[in-house]
């Protein structure tokens, strides 16, 4: 089964594209904060980019601002590309179903 949920805040503006076929998408920066401390005892933050498609890339972009909780179901996508006889992975984590928690635009 392949599915991720993360609950985090928006870190930077989602801006709008459009594809050359037509279909909006966007991507999402979000601060998720680690589920345990370090060893100064502080709780670090990892920054995990998401990519939002069609409708919900077009609401996303319209009702979000900096520092907004949300959550997160979706996939994760494996993208391969075949460089100098090398192979390199890219994952892409790619949003299904977006929850909106706190502070949109009024």
């Amino acid at each position: 089964m392949n599915v991720f949920c993360i609950v985090g805040q928006i870190e930077r503006l989602p801006v709008l594209k459009e594809t050359s076929t037509g279909l909006k998408t966007c991507e999402v920066e979000l601060k998720v904060i680690r589920p345990f401390s370090n060893s100064e005892g502080e709780f670090e933050n990892d920054y995990i980019t998401v990519e939002v498609w069609r409708g919900l890339a077009e609401t996303i972009c319209h009702v979000a601002e900096v520092g907004a909780w949300i959550s997160v179901k979706g996939r994760i996508a494996t993208r391969v590309i075949q460089k100098s006889e090398k192979t390199y992975r890219f994952y892409t984590f790619i949003a299904e179903n977006v929850g909106f928690i706190q502070a949109f635009k009024k």
